[in-house]
């Protein structure tokens, strides 16, 4: 459903070029959820406004394709795309007290991308914003229609945002951190919801977050960025059960666990996320990695082990780069 070929997306600023994201490939198959997960500055958001060509123009974007149902965004024009966001492609963003326009009421919002993206009178607009409300279970829907943002929890506010993204029935949702800053109830409530739609839709989801409990819980795959690299991809149980990547391994080490009677210490990672202005040589999560070699300071390949699981670490170099 999309296929995303070689990613690099960079920067133009006062101080010199930022890569962002640095030769990324994936594929989304219908009705999957994948995970992308990685620290802070990492390209985790930046990729996904790559693909839907949301970003500012200091932005470079080049890539070998990004291919949905068989036809390359990015040969697409700026008309063209505005029928694809929102429609066939949709994205909740982090944070939807910003994203959500002040001014308008939630129903005028997703009735307005109803009426342009579906065609429907205004009439028609309004009962289907009424009826997505219900579907993410906004109470007294008929009633809160014509409440502003301002005037819902942040938790509702999400809840209008996957409403607002589920209007059109996108074949592809990308949900960026959705759960970011809510409490664990709501957390588990919202990601509820997404399945909930998934299920009904078949849609495919890509899902953004820093959070490995989340990914535990609602991907099928995942794939793991560090300096804008993929450095870790595979199933979520390859990740979690068969880390092969030290940083990956480091994630997962920082994490509390419940079944761990021993008491021990989190682990977290030592030092910074590398500056995207300076990276160092190699593997660019070295200058942190307890099993750095002097090899690291060369670029290093993504090495394939069974079942599509892939890693980018020179303790792997007896294998064959699959990329």
């Amino acid at each position: 459903m999309l296929d995303v070929r070689n990613l690099r997306t960079t920067f133009r600023t006062e101080d010199g070029p930022v890569t962002a994201v640095n030769g990324l490939s994936f594929s989304l198959q219908a009705g999957e959820t994948l995970g992308i997960v990685g620290e802070s500055g990492s390209g985790k958001s930046v990729t996904a406004l790559s693909i839907m060509r949301l970003l500012s123009r200091n932005a470079t974007v080049t890539s070998d394709g990004i291919t949905f149902n068989g036809e390359d965004l990015t040969a697409k024009t700026e008309a063209q795309m505005r029928k694809i966001r929102g429609h066939q492609i949709a994205m909740i963003f982090q944070d939807p007290m910003t994203s959500l326009n002040p001014v308008l009421t939630v129903g005028e919002q997703i009735a307005e991308a109803v009426r342009l993206h579906l065609g429907y009178s205004r009439s028609e607009s309004r009962i289907k914003a009424i009826e997505m409300l219900k579907k993410v279970r906004i109470p007294s829907a008929e009633r809160r229609i014509d409440d502003y943002p301002h005037q819902f929890s942040g938790g509702m506010r999400q809840r209008v945002m996957i409403g607002m993204a589920l209007s059109c029935n996108p074949q592809v949702l990308i949900a960026d951190e959705p759960t970011t800053a809510l409490d664990v109830t709501i957390q588990a409530q919202i990601l509820e919801l997404m399945n909930e739609m998934q299920r009904e839709t078949g849609a495919a989801i890509i899902l953004i977050t820093h959070d490995l409990g989340v990914v535990a819980e609602v991907c099928k795959n995942v794939l793991v960025m560090y300096g804008g690299n993929l450095v870790e991809y595979g199933t979520a149980d390859q990740i979690f059960a068969e880390p092969k990547m030290p940083y990956t391994q480091g994630l997962l080490a920082s994490l509390p666990r419940l079944d761990d009677n021993t008491h021990r210490r989190l682990q977290p990672i030592k030092g910074q996320p590398p500056n995207l202005l300076n990276l160092p040589p190699g593997c660019a999560f070295a200058p942190r990695c307890a099993q750095r070699m002097p090899v690291c300071a060369q670029p290093v390949h993504l090495y394939e082990f069974e079942g599509g699981h892939e890693a980018r670490c020179w303790l792997y170099d007896g294998k064959v780069p699959c990329r």
